[in-house]
């Protein structure tokens, strides 16, 4: 792919958008949570890994901050580029790294209570710019650039990371409510989904999947803030595919039919065991292709240890009402994986639950390194 091509669609964007193009203010993205800007002590009293430390940022202020460090450390080997703000300013980054004829791109933080991709994704960064080897897991960066072109958007929901580290200090449900249990389920959806009770007396979404600035205004004038799954405009980006209203989609949709990636891969969490699943809507034309992807992602968690939902792939369970993102992404002639990273809790019952012997809630760190194994995966699988 030719490096103008995504230079140019990542200057679009801003600029379609109302933003100034180019590298963003120095001061922009900091300030941490909401208490005025303090850091948190990244938690040097826990017993982490070395690659929790380096990798788990505790919210959205802290996690944008390391990216762009790590981007002005590495600036003559990425492109790096804001592409659009979070209705409360939070910026929205972009990297480009590697000059391959395929183009590949990695979304994660898509929800912002879907804290591992955006700390395994940030791991994978600085093993292929810094060359870091965390987990002990190094890669041939110099052949996997030469060969790829990857478009990496570490954060794509900051404003809900910002909101989910508000009720969750360290960013890991695991911490904070363990065991699944009805309290602890509603606990949990109560903070990702709100006021999707408040309005419609079930935390299920609802179609359109996104409320009206109205709305928003009557849930905060109770004392609440929005729930973290979805944007700062109120709206779950996971269903915005179609109808795009979200400010992040937006931006997103206009780099992504520009390059016309090979494959997007977007990682999440849920709370069952970690899964890869094909799209939605199956593909003829694709679905052979990301079978292999998916076996080889099975293929890097098993010679790991790590514990997934070994089934062959299946489809994401299909939306009553309004299509998923990753019908978006076969429109555009990519092929796509979802995956799944337990994160903290394990769920016994919904529509993606398969009672697995022996299955257990991963560590925070064994959910960091499944995201960071997942994305080393799928770039030697294509390389």
């Amino acid at each position: 792919m030719e490096r103008r091509d995504f230079l140019g669609a990542l200057a679009a964007a801003p600029a379609a958008l109302g933003l100034a193009g180019g590298r963003m203010p120095e001061d922009a993205g900091r300030g941490g949570g909401a208490a005025g800007g303090e850091r948190s002590t990244r938690g040097d009293y826990l017993a982490w890994s070395a690659e929790e430390r380096d990798y788990w940022f505790f919210n959205a202020g802290d996690g944008l901050d390391r990216l762009r460090r790590l981007a002005d450390r590495h600036c003559a080997a990425a492109d790096f580029r804001e592409l659009a703000r979070s209705a409360s300013g939070l910026p929205v980054y972009g990297f480009r790294l590697g000059s391959g004829p395929r183009p590949v791109a990695i979304l994660s933080g898509m929800h912002g209570c879907e804290p591992s991709g955006p700390r395994g994704v940030l791991a994978f960064l600085d093993a292929l710019l810094g060359g870091a080897r965390p987990f002990g897991r190094p890669l041939d960066a110099a052949r996997l650039l030469a060969r790829l072109t990857l478009l990496v958007f570490p954060l794509i929901n900051p404003g809900g990371a910002e909101r989910f580290a508000l009720h969750f200090p360290d960013s890991w449900h695991g911490t904070w409510i363990p065991d699944w249990n009805d309290a602890n389920a509603a606990r949990f959806y109560a903070e990702g989904n709100e006021p999707c009770k408040f309005f419609y007396g079930t935390y299920v979404k609802q179609a359109p999947m996104r409320f009206t600035p109205d709305q928003i205004a009557q849930w905060e004038a109770t004392g609440h803030v929005i729930g973290s799954s979805m944007t700062d405009q109120g709206l779950d980006m996971w269903f915005d595919w179609d109808d795009t209203h979200g400010i992040e989609t937006r931006a997103l949709k206009q780099i992504l039919a520009a390059v016309r990636p090979y494959c997007v891969l977007d990682f999440h969490n849920f709370m069952f065991p970690t899964e890869v699943f094909l799209p939605t809507i199956p593909s003829a034309s694709y679905q052979a292709d990301e079978s292999a992807l998916a076996a080889a992602i099975h293929a890097e968690w098993r010679a790991r240890r790590l514990l997934f939902n070994p089934r062959p792939p299946r489809g994401y369970p299909k939306p009553p009402e309004k299509y998923y993102e990753d019908a978006w992404f076969h429109q555009i002639g990519a092929r796509c994986l979802i995956v799944e990273f337990n994160g903290g809790m394990l769920a016994t019952a919904g529509a993606e639950y398969e009672p697995i012997p022996g299955m257990r809630a991963l560590t925070r760190r064994e959910s960091l390194e499944s995201a960071y194994a997942a994305a080393c995966a799928l770039a030697e699988a294509l390389a």
